[in-house]
C-alpha cells in the first residue's frame, strides 16, 4: 500500500470516527437532557402530591374550603399516583443518567482514539483500523440498549422551547467539531464536510 493509498485509507476512518464521536456527544447530551426532564417531572408530582395533602389536613382540621374539594383533591391525588406507579419518572431518570455516562465515556475513548492513536505513525493502518471497528462496535452495542429518548421532553423542546432550540440540541457546530477532533481544520486546509 502506497503512502497515498493509507493516507487515504486514514482519511476515511477519521471522517467516520468524527460523525460517530459528534453522535455519541449528540447522544449523551441528550440523555442528560431527558434525566433532568423525568427528575424535574418527579420533583414536580412530589410537589404537587404534598401540597394537596396539606389542602386535605387544613380541610379536616378546619373545615375552610368547599366540601367538594374533599372529594377532588384525594381524586387528583390518586390520579398522580397511578401515573408516577406506572411511567416511573424517577426510574427513567436514573435509566437516563445511566446511558448518558456510558455514551460520554465512549465519546472520550472516541475523542483519545482521534486525537492520539490515529495521528500516531507508530500505529499501522491494522492496527488503527482494528482499535476503529472495536470502538464502532461498542458504540453500535451501546445505542441498542440505551433507553428511546423520543418522548415527552423531545416534545417539549420541538414544541415549547422552538424548531430553533430543537436544531441546536441535535446538532454540533464546526467549532465544537474542531474541539473533538482536537485540530484546526482551516490550518490543514481539510474538509469535515
Amino acid at each position: 500500500m502506497t503512502n497515498d493509498e493509507a493516507s487515504k485509507v486514514r482519511d476515511r476512518i477519521e471522517q467516520s470516527a468524527l460523525i460517530k464521536t459528534d453522535s455519541l456527544n449528540h447522544t449523551y447530551n441528550q440523555h442528560f437532557l431527558a434525566a433532568n426532564f423525568y427528575r424535574w417531572l418527579n420533583q414536580f408530582l412530589d410537589t404537587v402530591l404534598f401540597a394537596a395533602s396539606l389542602l386535605l389536613v387544613s380541610q379536616v382540621l378546619w373545615t375552610v374550603w368547599p366540601v367538594w374539594i374533599s372529594f377532588i383533591v384525594p381524586g387528583l391525588m390518586a390520579l398522580i399516583t397511578g401515573y408516577r406507579r406506572t411511567a416511573k419518572p424517577d426510574r427513567r431518570s436514573e435509566r437516563f443518567r445511566r446511558s448518558a455516562h456510558r455514551h460520554h465515556a465512549l465519546f472520550d475513548e472516541f475523542r483519545d482514539f482521534l486525537m492520539v492513536s490515529l495521528p500516531d505513525p507508530s500505529c499501522s493502518d491494522n492496527d488503527v483500523q482494528h482499535w476503529f471497528d472495536e470502538l464502532a462496535d461498542r458504540r453500535r452495542d451501546l445505542n441498542m440498549d440505551s433507553p428511546d429518548a423520543n418522548s415527552v421532553w423531545y416534545y417539549w423542546i420541538k414544541y415549547v422551547r422552538g424548531e430553533q432550540k430543537l436544531q441546536e440540541q441535535i446538532s454540533t457546530t464546526p467549532e465544537m467539531r474542531k474541539a473533538i477532533i482536537g485540530r484546526n481544520w482551516e490550518e490543514t486546509g481539510e474538509q469535515l464536510d
